[in-house]
């Protein structure tokens, strides 16, 4: 996806998000997987382009706890009235990808790491699409998600994984890992000494390879389907010299 189109398929997923929000009969509803209200969704969403912002503005370490820091932002957001929220969102994410410019390899901090303008707002796409299928389950409603907008979050996504590495999987799940999103560039995760590294392209010699339909990939990492339905239905295979790591590269990454 080229830098226009992935500026488009932000906007465009908030505003569909901003519809639902506004669709909402119940602010106070608990949103299924989460322990969230809808308003809550709503106030997590409008944190993002805050949150990102200032990260380009003043970097801060990773978080020690992503669960807490994502509280502590929802309860910075002082509206809680869907429509109220919706237009914000939209206003703020809008006004964000203006700020993120025309070069889409531009590096930006992110969290104690370099990423690039590109990758923040693959990450931001990726929140839109999670949460705004949230929101749709919820309210019966359809939220289709396609291959080529989960490429682009599932790359804005992975560079920033060592960050989320489970030290006790890494310790016995060190190895060289090739990731083949379906249609998408490759990636080299190497997992050594408790931590991992994320790096694009195609190792020279990996001990485990796996290739996964990108939509599939993208929901079982953010917990909204079953890793063995995936698996079962050919939508993530797995397969060389040392395959055991499979089971174990399922759980390398958790977030705190």
């Amino acid at each position: 996806m080229d830098w226009p189109a992935l500026r488009h398929e932000v906007v465009d997923s908030t505003g569909r998000v901003g519809d639902l929000l506004r669709s909402a009969p119940d602010p106070a509803a608990v949103v299924p997987p989460l322990t969230w209200t809808v308003a809550e969704v709503g106030a997590h969403l409008l944190s993002l382009p805050r949150r990102y912002r200032a990260q380009m503005e003043a970097p801060t370490p990773f978080p020690g706890s992503m669960s807490a820091f994502n509280g502590a932002a929802n309860d910075a957001v002082e509206l809680r009235d869907t429509g109220a929220l919706a237009d914000a969102l939209e206003a703020e994410m809008g006004a964000f990808m203006d700020l993120l410019g025309d070069d889409p390899g531009a590096p930006t901090p992110f969290y104690g790491m370099m990423h690039s303008v590109e990758g923040l707002a693959g990450i931001a796409l990726g929140e839109l699409l999670v949460h705004g299928l949230d929101l749709a389950r919820l309210l019966g409603q359809p939220w289709p998600i396609t291959p080529e907008q989960a490429l682009a979050a599932i790359a804005g996504t992975l560079p920033t994984l060592p960050n989320f590495t489970d030290a006790s999987v890494a310790a016995s799940g060190a190895g060289t890992y090739h990731l083949h999103p379906r249609g998408g560039d490759d990636w080299t995760v190497r997992v050594a000494e408790g931590g991992a590294t994320v790096s694009r392209g195609r190792p020279e010699r990996a001990d485990l390879h796996v290739s996964f339909d990108p939509v599939a990939y993208m929901l079982v990492g953010y917990q909204r389907r079953s890793q063995w339905r995936a698996l079962l239905g050919g939508q993530i295979v797995a397969w060389g010299r040392k395959p055991w790591l499979g089971l174990r590269f399922g759980k390398l990454f958790a977030e705190n």
